[in-house]
């Protein structure tokens, strides 16, 4: 059999140069967030989640576990743990501050809207009551991540998951094996017996932060061996007809079940697929995803460095910003959609200013990035040459 064109390859390879497929898939995830997040969209109907056991919020947990290894991994190795640690609660503290931000300003958004249109119950759509009922209690369990309305789950997730970063971090350079199994041990007693957090007045967490550690521990985990050892994520051609296989058959079933509430096979199917607790088929059918993805795509493939990859590589730079704006427009999709009286007319207005509107958040920041690091780099070249100029006057 010839030989393929790419060798296995994980989605952080044991390389210097960039690799454009995390920013990627993590802006491509972005979208069909925003996507998903706008109800009765017609657009959803042809996202991941129709079409596999698993959705955009794994694909955006898993990676976020290996941006977190790039990120901090090394700075462990230089600086020591605390420093590292301190790293880590900087970015702790701002995300924890963007989600209360975009709690409030979802709050305020649909609260605006309950108070002047009426196509909807826009406030208990979002399970907003609590706060309309007792306004302080609420606020106190929102500032603890006890209270989350609908379609802001991902960020007190991911403070959770940042939270334990550090320990985490130092697990898997020490041992990636035990940091795994251990990870892995959590995940199974969370998913056998059902435990839960508490969110609000008898609302549980959407995304049980027991369970979903486990793709974060993943993401660092291949992260560190396509680092370390990459030939140990080279698992051949089997493995890859494996994969392809179980992605098949996942869209499959998938695609027909995704429709069906109430048989007896649709219950079947939703007790397996459970996203509450990530059931294993999640967990599976992500792995395989990723492993064809990193298969049949490099680091820098020439496709990635097209202008319409370049949206995506902005918006996946710039995660935090995009998914609070994606949110927000998300809710403002829908009272536009629910209030309208052409649907479809709505619809592609939505998906259209929506999509647009965050590719153009995501250009602009990156704009702002590049400005920064060339006035950055004229100061520091502008340094060494004073440094350079005192020395030759000295000499």
């Amino acid at each position: 059999m010839a030989k393929m064109a790419y060798a296995p390859q994980s989605l952080s390879p044991a390389t210097r140069e960039r690799d454009f497929r995390l920013d990627f898939c993590r802006g491509l995830a972005l979208i069909i967030i925003f996507i998903d997040h706008v109800p009765d969209n017609p657009l959803s109907n042809w996202t991941l989640r129709n079409f596999a056991f698993c959705d955009a919020a794994e694909i955006f947990v898993l990676i976020s576990g290996m941006a977190s290894y790039l990120a901090y991994g090394a700075r462990l190795e230089r600086e020591g743990f605390a420093a590292c640690t301190k790293v880590i609660g900087k970015r702790w503290l701002n995300v924890y501050v963007a989600h209360l931000m975009l709690f409030f300003l979802v709050a305020s958004l649909m609260l605006t809207a309950s108070h002047h249109l009426h196509a909807v119950d826009y406030i208990n759509w979002l399970n907003l009551n609590w706060l309309i009922e007792d306004p302080r209690r609420a606020i106190e369990s929102a500032l603890i991540l006890s209270y989350l309305p609908r379609l802001v789950d991902i960020l007190p997730l991911y403070v959770i998951l940042l939270g334990l970063a550090p320990a985490l971090l130092y697990l898997v350079k020490c041992d990636y094996r035990l940091s795994l199994l251990l990870s892995a041990m959590v995940y199974a007693v969370t998913w056998a017996w059902g435990l839960n957090l508490r969110a609000g007045r008898e609302r549980q967490w959407y995304l049980d932060p027991f369970a979903w550690q486990f793709l974060y521990t993943l993401g660092m985990v291949i992260c560190h061996l396509s680092r370390t050892a990459p030939g140990k994520l080279q698992l051949g051609r089997f493995w890859l007809a494996a994969a392809i296989g179980f992605s098949v058959f996942a869209c499959l079933v998938a695609a027909p079940l995704n429709g069906i509430h109430a048989s007896a096979s649709a219950s079947f199917y939703l007790g397996l697929t459970d996203k509450t607790f990530l059931a294993p088929l999640r967990v599976v059918n992500l792995l395989a995803l990723v492993y064809v993805f990193g298969y049949f795509v490099s680091p820098q493939a020439p496709w990635l460095k097209t202008r319409l990859a370049q949206l995506f590589l902005a918006c996946g730079r710039h995660s935090l910003p995009v998914y609070i704006l994606g949110v927000v427009l998300s809710c403002a999709g829908y009272v536009v959609m629910a209030e309208s009286s052409s649907r479809t007319l709505a619809n592609w207005t939505v998906n259209l200013v929506g999509m647009a509107t965050l590719f153009l958040l995501g250009l602009m920041l990156d704009s702002r990035s590049r400005r920064i690091r060339a006035t950055t780099a004229h100061v520091l070249s502008s340094h060494d040459k004073f440094l350079t100029h005192l020395e030759k006057r000295r000499i």
